[in-house]
């Protein structure tokens, strides 16, 4: 009954979207239909456009229809070792494969959806509708009082806490971020978001609840989950500090899998480098507290063409027996040898790599050298990964 439900929402807003397309011969209207702005061979512009079905500001009814999405296949060849334990190992994956479309309307509202098409894996690509990575409506109040660009929504969204996380995966200068981001990341929530502005900081608000079932968007009879950020400029860069917290028991808990995180991202420009760096510490419902920090430096070797990128991580957790290397792509290879690798306190992480701009962010092709070192009581793994991935996005 409940993916009848949702298949139901999916087909009334495709129709949603044609009727909007249909105002491109209303009497009423004076819609205007985007072109790709590239002609004669442009394709970059094209990309940038096509997605853009619709637009019309004036149109009281329906402003704007878009369609997206985004393809990121990548490869790794990992060599490694654990305890004396050799394993090695190659394989591709079609990391992410995501279509959508967004409807503005009645001068204020906008809905979103997006869903997965990806359902394989490591070395196991399969093509095929893998449920709603977002799907929410939004209200725009506009300044209400002291706060500007007020706005309101309900569905379910991607968390976005800690800094390389709060970048979306269409940008990214690492083919995969941190384990110490992937730690603290969570799956999807359901539930209320919104942002307003006040004297130039930007706060972003979401109250969720603790389900990580896609096809029902959440169930509110267990936790909760408070997520608050903050955006500022300060000390000649950008500051983004969040903090999260579940009101949920662990077994409540399907989303983030620990009870409270904060923390703190800095970006700033020091010569002609980029500097990223990001610090936080959380705690899980046992108590264990897991902490770390990102520097990640970057710079355009060719503008807008070649980008060179450097990041270390560094993970600790208080008790033995948490943190364990990253799935992609130590995890994957070591188990094809029959390995299971153990977890451990202290993890270091040095990634090094150069992004090709084909079209910008758009369309890109990075390459990278990531080494990983994982220690503990009984862990004691060392593995290098070069990896390849193309990136697009529409």
């Amino acid at each position: 009954m409940k993916n009848k439900l949702i298949q139901a929402i999916g087909a009334g807003f495709a129709m949603t979207t044609v009727g909007a397309l249909a105002g491109d011969f209303s009497d009423t209207t004076t819609a205007v239909v985007a072109q790709p702005s590239g002609g004669s061979g442009n394709w970059c512009e094209a990309i940038g456009d096509i997605g853009t079905v619709y637009k019309d500001k004036s149109n009281p009814w329906i402003q704007e229809v878009k369609f997206f999405g985004r393809a990121h296949q990548q490869w790794g060849y990992t060599d490694g070792d654990d305890n004396g334990r050799d394993f090695s190992g190659d394989g591709g994956e079609l990391r992410r494969l995501r279509f959508g479309t967004s409807v503005e309307f009645l001068n204020g509202f906008k809905v979103l959806a997006r869903a997965n098409f990806e359902r394989g894996g490591f070395r196991d690509t399969s093509i095929r509708y893998d449920g709603f990575d977002e799907l929410h409506l939004e209200y725009g109040f506009g300044d209400v009082g002291l706060l500007e660009d007020f706005t309101l929504g309900y569905g379910r969204y991607k968390l976005g806490f800690g800094g390389e996380e709060f970048e979306s995966s269409k940008k990214i200068k690492t083919i995969e971020r941190s384990l110490l981001n992937n730690y603290y990341a969570g799956d999807r929530v359901t539930g209320v978001r919104g942002h307003f502005e006040v004297d130039q900081t930007i706060y972003t608000y979401g109250v969720y609840n603790s389900d990580s079932d896609p096809e029902t968007f959440g169930v509110w009879d267990g936790g909760v989950i408070y997520h608050l950020g903050a955006e500022f400029e300060a000390l000649n860069g950008d500051v983004n500090l969040q903090g999260v917290y579940t009101d949920a028991d662990a077994v409540e808990d399907e989303v983030l899998g620990y009870e409270w995180a904060v923390s703190l991202t800095y970006e700033t420009e020091i010569g002609r480098f980029d500097l990223f760096t990001n610090a936080t510490y959380g705690e899980g419902h046992d108590g264990n507290a897991v902490y770390g920090v990102v520097i990640m430096p970057s710079t355009e070797l060719i503008e807008d063409k070649l980008e060179a990128v450097f990041r270390y991580q560094w993970a600790h957790s208080e008790n033995d027996g948490v943190i364990r290397p990253q799935s992609r792509n130590v995890r994957n290879v070591a188990g094809m040898d029959g390995i299971g690798l153990p977890r451990g306190d202290d993890n270091h992480n040095f990634y090094a790599g150069l992004n090709y701009f084909i079209c910008a962010h758009q369309a890109k092709a990075m390459l990278g050298v990531e080494y990983e070192i994982n220690d503990g009581a009984v862990a004691d793994t060392e593995a290098t990964t070069v990896w390849g991935a193309l990136r697009f996005y529409f």
